[in-house]
């Protein structure tokens, strides 16, 4: 049986969804011509800490799937991933050594070298 969803205040988004996120999936999203697409977020079992996030374009809306809106970009993420990443911030970085995007996690225990695993 999956933990309790943590109870969060009216109003406030499960996770915070940086500007530069919602224009690098704006331009994406554009050069895929879809309109239906979300930006669907995930974690699964796996990577080098136990944890490790996913992010995948989706036009799939599922029962469970809990929806944050940024102007044009719509993230979704299921449940079971939620009670890993409420109160998480998803960012994009485009630096010299690669562009990417981050997910600063609260919940976090500690985190692999490259940021894509975790474990709690």
């Amino acid at each position: 049986m999956p933990p309790e969803m943590p109870v969060l205040a009216d109003g406030v988004d499960p996770i915070v969804v940086s500007e530069s996120v919602v224009s690098k999936v704006s331009e994406m999203l554009a050069e895929e011509g879809d309109p239906t697409l979300q930006l669907r977020i995930f974690v699964t079992g796996g990577g080098c800490s136990g944890f490790q996030y996913g992010f995948a374009f989706d036009d799939e809306k599922k029962d469970d799937d809990v929806r944050v809106e940024r102007g044009p970009v719509t993230v979704v993420v299921d449940a079971m991933s939620l009670q890993y990443l409420v109160g998480a911030e998803i960012d994009y970085e485009d630096k010299l050594d690669g562009a990417r995007f981050v997910i600063r996690n609260p919940n976090a225990a500690s985190t692999c070298g490259c940021g894509s695993s975790f474990a709690v």
